[in-house]
């Protein structure tokens, strides 16, 4: 699937949109050998990424490294969640927003297939960064008044 990926967008352009808030900022990764370079808006290079090997695409480490920044992490977080719900090949806008597609490629993620098909309503976070496009399970309440948690035996 990776080399798939490094062939593919060795001729097409992947876009990331990392910010849902900020849909103006966008990086436009293009491989080129052993590496593939995202540019912003002005077509200056920001970053640049080795190319992955599975234990960085599992792991979302390593050559997927993720700093706290306003750019290489986004960008990064972004891949991983991209690689893990194999939607890279089928899609070169990312985030992809729409689940239905993700695990489509027999080479996947199938643990975090597994364990998002399992819930309820899908959410899960299942590998480092699912909660990319908010495919997360996730409870936020902006003006909470209290809070109880029951635990229970599994005796």
């Amino acid at each position: 699937y990776i080399d798939r990926v490094w062939s593919k967008y060795a001729t097409d352009t992947l876009t990331v949109t990392p910010f849902k808030d900020q849909p103006d900022t966008k990086f436009h990764g293009r491989v080129s050998g052993d590496r593939m370079d995202f540019t912003d808006g002005s077509g200056a290079v920001v970053t640049s990424f080795e190319k992955p090997d599975s234990d960085s695409v599992f792991g979302c480490y390593n050559k997927l490294d993720a700093p706290n920044d306003q750019v290489r992490g986004p960008i990064s977080r972004t891949l991983c969640a991209a690689y893990n719900r194999s939607t890279l090949l089928t899609n070169s806008e990312q985030p992809d927003a729409d689940a239905s597609g993700f695990y489509q490629d027999d080479v996947t993620n199938h643990y975090a297939r597994l364990v998002h098909a399992q819930m309820r309503d899908g959410q899960a976070y299942a590998f480092a960064f699912d909660d990319v496009g908010n495919h997360e399970s996730l409870v936020h309440d902006g003006d909470p008044k209290d809070a109880a948690i029951t635990l229970e035996s599994f005796g």
